[in-house]
């Protein structure tokens, strides 16, 4: 409103200025001509008019042809800007209107006073010239009183349209607007929410309407999703039960590889055994002889004992709780176990633990399978290699850094290096290494799954296991493992902790 207002009144300002100008402009023709009926004296070529005769705020200036310039001598830059625009028509013929100085007016600066001047011919010839200066000042003067009605008028009026806007706002959206807030916020997960709006809320019962039937989707989607969920769960349930079965299953097989070789290491004590309770069925016998091969007896039945709680340890099904454990002293015992594997009799076992930090928290079972897994496939590999090198290199190291895991713990990780003399992996193979059923054994010789699940357990783990090598250099199997954080060793000593502590 005060927009068009100020609109308004310039639009009204400009057509005042107009009619004042119309008018003073047929005021100074009437004078001019006049002036031209009463000829002034031949030595007074120019003419000012008193000011009396003039309205306040005017001025009269009238020059004959023959006063072309100026009669004092004055030059025309001396000249102010009536006598300026008089003595111009009288060369030029040409009536003019021209607005000089500055005076404040509307908002701004505007144009203080209209000059106008007008040409007297006589026989086609210029005789004479007028000129009058007008000032705009009351013009101005009553368009700002006007302007500070106006300006009061639209106050007033934009106060009460503000106040009735604010009641229809209030009134036609504020109100249902809180209302359907207030039914959101009381809205409960179990509950239904159903948005009611008057019938004179116009667009809110549409958005109402809205609403109701998006909530009615939601609650449809949500009790879908929850029987989506509730499948899934008994899914991953199931899921995880054949995985741990296949995981079992695969341990029983490598417990039977292990079986079959620990066979005759238990036949051969027992043979002993067998032939020391032959002699001591003679009657000829000492105490000192009897007490001597009662002796060896025991040693050997104890070695069978040894053999087969290891064995026991090998296939013994646990809960699969994690614990802080030592990947050295691991490896160290499956070296052992593995030492009673006919196969593994001219294998020559190099270890090089450097690592200085071996401790990881896992489910020491699992992990004793992943190495078992690994360690029975490098003795196949080299077993009656005909270089006659038969050797498993076993190297652990620490590192910080793994490009091929997401995120690094808080103690970095331990590499562990399996490399053996064998033929090595066709390098068409090397893609498939860890896929199930995938194996290059005869029938009858392997599952297919061992490194399968030995891959599955290192990455449930947060490590990761590769498979590298060729005929040159035998295969070459690298597990990472995350190093265990501190708050999961419980003070065991990260260097010197044994297998199996907490």
């Amino acid at each position: 409103m005060l927009f068009i207002d100020v609109l308004v009144l310039f639009i009204f300002l400009e057509r005042t200025v107009s009619r004042h100008i119309d008018q003073k402009r047929s005021a100074l023709a009437i004078a001019c001509e006049n002036q031209r009926r009463f000829p002034m004296d031949e030595a007074t070529p120019v003419l000012a008019m008193d000011q009396n005769l003039l309205p306040q705020g005017d001025r009269f200036f009238f020059a004959k042809a023959s006063a072309s310039t100026p009669n004092d001598g004055q030059p025309m830059e001396m000249l102010d800007g009536l006598e300026k625009a008089v003595y111009q028509t009288l060369k030029t013929g040409l009536a003019t209107t021209r607005k000089a100085g500055k005076t404040v007016g509307l908002l701004f600066l505007q144009h203080k006073s209209v000059i106008l001047t007008y040409p007297i011919l006589s026989n086609g010839n210029i005789a004479a010239a007028g000129g009058i200066e007008s000032s705009l000042a009351h013009i101005y003067q009553d368009f700002r009183r006007i302007q500070k009605i106006s300006i009061i008028f639209v106050v007033i009026n934009s106060f009460f349209f503000a106040l009735f806007g604010n009641r229809q706002l209030t009134r036609i959206y504020f109100k249902p607007l809180k209302r359907l807030a207030k039914k959101a916020e009381s809205y409960q997960d179990e509950g239904t929410l159903f948005f009611s709006v008057r019938k004179e809320d116009n667009e809110f019962s549409v958005l109402s309407s809205s609403l109701n039937k998006m909530l009615d989707r939601i609650a449809e989607d949500k009790r879908v999703l929850n029987e989506t969920i509730g499948s899934l769960k008994a899914a991953n349930v199931e899921l995880k039960k054949a995985q741990n079965d296949v995981i079992r299953a695969e341990k029983l097989a490598t417990v039977g590889r292990l079986t079959s070789g620990i066979a005759h290491e238990i036949g051969n004590p027992i043979g002993i055994v067998l032939g020391y309770l032959d002699l001591l069925k003679q009657m000829d016998l000492t105490p000192g002889e009897r007490n001597d091969f009662i002796a060896r007896s025991e040693k050997e039945i104890t070695r069978i004992n040894h053999i087969i709680r290891q064995l026991l340890d090998m296939s013994r099904s646990t809960v699969g709780e994690s614990k802080a454990m030592s990947i050295h002293q691991l490896l160290q015992d499956l070296i052992v176990v593995l030492g009673y594997q006919p196969a593994a009799d001219a294998i020559g076992f190099d270890l090089n633990l450097d690592a200085t930090d071996d401790i990881v928290f896992a489910d020491p079972d699992r992990l004793r399978q992943v190495f078992l897994n690994i360690l029975l496939n490098a003795v196949d590999a080299v077993s009656g290699n005909a270089r006659g090198d038969e050797r498993i290199k076993i190297i652990t190291e620490c590192t910080t850094d793994d490009n091929d895991l997401s995120s690094d713990p808080d103690g970095g990780f331990i590499k562990v290096t399996i490399q053996d003399s064998g033929p090595g992996i066709d390098p068409s193979h090397l893609p498939h290494v860890f896929d199930p059923f995938f194996t290059t054994k005869p029938p009858g010789k392997g599952t297919g799954l061992g490194l399968s699940v030995s891959f599955m357990i290192v990455e449930k783990l947060g490590g990761h296991i590769t498979v590298s090598g060729g005929k040159e250099v035998g295969a070459v199997f690298q597990v990472v493992l995350p190093l265990a954080r501190n708050s999961d060793v419980n003070g065991i000593d990260r260097k010197t902790g044994a297998y199996g502590n907490q």
